[in-house]
């Protein structure tokens, strides 16, 4: 059995085991608590006031998700709360007809991408075990790690370029392109005057660039 010790600063748990040790933030374990205790219509199971930030917390939490595995939800895909119902409609839909997709994550709040270059291009996949959640498997692969589907901007069919999915709050990063005055490499990628990557080939960096914005552009045109 795993050993759970908190960490106010970092307002997380620590879970160690003979393997090494992860961590669960306080309030994932009280959103996804919460999410159950709604979605299970049992109140008895959602969060008090002496629960978050306390080993109680975590174990409300291991018994929530028990009560999932056990309900005839247990079968249905489990998504992030708040995660908006367009994206969870739009994944499942994926996953059912194996398109590949392009996902942009970023900040829903501010539509900020967070440039993310991996994990973002293939399949839809899902996990096994109590709760079934999305997964992101590149092509040739059989896994893939966990999407973070409240973080979803965009979701893009790879095949024809178009937006299956956009937040209204997304915003195309505003990149350019300049020389470097870095040895070994010709041109910058920069956003807001800071460089994020640098190429030693223009039609790398505009491969990036577009990459970036949305496009369907094959990685390894920039990698």
């Amino acid at each position: 059995m795993p050993e759970i010790s908190l960490n106010p600063e970092q307002r997380v748990y620590v879970i160690s085991c003979d393997e090494g040790s992860s961590c669960f933030g306080f309030d994932n374990a009280r959103d996804h608590t919460n999410q159950i205790a709604e979605l299970l219509h049992r109140p008895d199971l959602a969060f008090g006031p002496e629960d978050h930030g306390f080993l109680a917390g975590y174990e409300k939490y291991g018994i929530a998700v028990h009560a999932w595995s056990r309900s005839p939800l247990a079968s249905r895909t489990y998504f992030d709360p708040g995660t908006d119902p367009k994206v969870a409609a739009v994944l499942e839909r994926c996953r059912r007809n194996g398109a590949k997709v392009r996902l942009i994550l970023g900040d829903p709040g501010t539509g900020e991408s967070w440039l993310d270059e991996y994990d973002v291009v293939g399949h839809i996949g899902r996990s096994a075990g109590l709760l079934k959640v999305p997964l992101i498997v590149e092509p040739g692969e059989d896994g893939g790690p966990a999407i973070l589907t409240a973080c979803i901007l965009a979701i893009v069919d790879w095949q024809t370029g178009r937006f299956l999915f956009r937040h209204s709050s997304f915003r195309e990063p505003e990149l350019s392109i300049e020389r470097s005055a870095q040895a070994g490499y010709a041109w910058d990628v920069l956003l807001h005057k800071k460089v994020i990557a640098r190429f030693r080939d223009i039609a790398q960096a505009g491969g990036y660039v577009a990459f970036m914005r949305g496009a369907t552009v094959e990685l390894r045109v920039f990698r």
